[in-house]
């Protein structure tokens, strides 16, 4: 029996032409390529996908910004404080009422005002903190109140008012000054218990000058702009039928710190009476400890025979050391020929007598 012919073996060995074996080692199975399949260029279409994105990312930022610009104003616009002010002749109060600052119709947050009106009130007021620290629920934050002692519309006039704005960031330990507004109080017909509303727009803040430069900006300038020393409350009362003047120094009030000593310091004052420039009688107050001190000390001058426009009385304000001498702060001088505000109390204390006159008198630089 014949047995039939099995079928032949191929030359060739099995595979697809279109994907290559790849040798590797023993033990690992074999890799097949895809050579066959074509190439894409990716690179230049994630360009131009790139350079899309950036042109619709810039033209929505512009369309943003002019928005902004046109409905919350500019960052680079003025900022503008609103405000109001109330002055009380019952009172003798000048009530400042900081409602907010403003950049263009955006109000902005976390400012913190300062207030002062020189020369009457020169030290810096702040808020009270209740105020600044107050939480609501509404959007509108708080008022920031200042409250400043003006005896008179005149004396009102003849004063500046200077407002600070400073910005705090999230921690609220840091400040950034933002600008500064300052103000005659001239400009404004002073009716009392009526309220005037205003709108001011703020100078740049200015920044802080090297110590040279500020050296050389100190040099020839007068003392009274470089530093305030404050003032003083004297009564006075000529007594015609004792012939005698009884003085009493009641208070003093934003007195300067001359040391860098921590804690504050005790004040005290020496009064001269003085006749064609001798001193003839001395007295001196106790010391009363802070920059506000009260004395409340009386004390009675007599006076020798003659003319009493001759005689004029000499205030001179000390300020105690701890571990040196007390170092004369400032004086005040009243009398016939001495200045406007000390020659006018002198003529109400003679023209009424066995009446008490009291005065603010601002106390002046100590000169040799």
């Amino acid at each position: 029996m014949t047995s039939l012919p099995g079928p032949q073996k191929s030359r060739f060995s099995l595979r697809r032409l279109s994907s290559p074996v790849i040798t590797c080692k023993l033990g690992k199975p074999a890799i097949r390529g895809r050579s066959s399949l074509p190439t894409i260029p990716k690179l230049s279409l994630s360009v131009k996908s790139h350079s899309r994105v950036d042109d619709d990312s810039n033209s929505e930022n512009s369309k943003i910004k002019v928005y902004n610009d046109r409905h919350y104003g500019s960052s680079r616009s003025t900022p503008s404080i609103s405000f109001t002010l109330l002055y009380s002749s019952s009172n003798s109060r000048l009530t400042v009422s900081v409602l907010g600052v403003f950049r263009g119709s955006r109000r902005l947050s976390g400012m913190q005002v300062t207030a002062c009106l020189p020369p009457l009130c020169p030290e810096t007021l702040q808020a009270g903190r209740k105020q600044r620290r107050r939480r609501s629920l509404s959007a509108e934050c708080p008022a920031q109140v200042f409250s400043l002692q003006v005896w008179s519309v005149q004396e009102l006039q003849t004063c500046t008012l200077r407002l600070s704005i400073s910005s705090r960031d999230f921690s609220g330990l840091r400040e950034t000054p933002l600008g500064e507004l300052e103000m005659s109080c001239a400009e404004i017909q002073w009716e009392s218990d009526h309220t005037f509303s205003l709108t001011r727009q703020l100078n740049p803040a200015r920044r802080k000058l090297r110590k040279s430069q500020s050296c050389q900006a100190a040099v020839g300038a007068p003392v009274s702009l470089l530093r305030s020393l404050g003032q003083i409350l004297i009564l006075l009362q000529y007594q015609s039928l004792a012939h005698r003047i009884k003085v009493m120094v009641r208070k003093a009030q934003n007195l300067p710190k001359l040391s860098r000593m921590p804690g504050t310091p005790d004040h005290s004052v020496i009064i001269n009476l003085l006749q064609d420039g001798t001193v003839i009688s001395t007295k001196e107050t106790k010391c009363s400890s802070g920059l506000n001190p009260v004395w409340n000390a009386p004390f009675l001058f007599d006076l020798p025979a003659g003319d009493v426009s001759t005689l004029m009385l000499e205030f001179i304000i000390m300020q105690g050391r701890l571990y040196a001498k007390s170092c004369v702060l400032g004086r005040v001088l009243i009398g016939c020929e001495v200045s406007e505000a000390g020659n006018q109390h002198w003529r109400e204390m003679r023209n009424t007598p066995q009446v008490e006159t009291a005065c603010w008198h601002l106390i002046q630089q100590d000169t040799p």
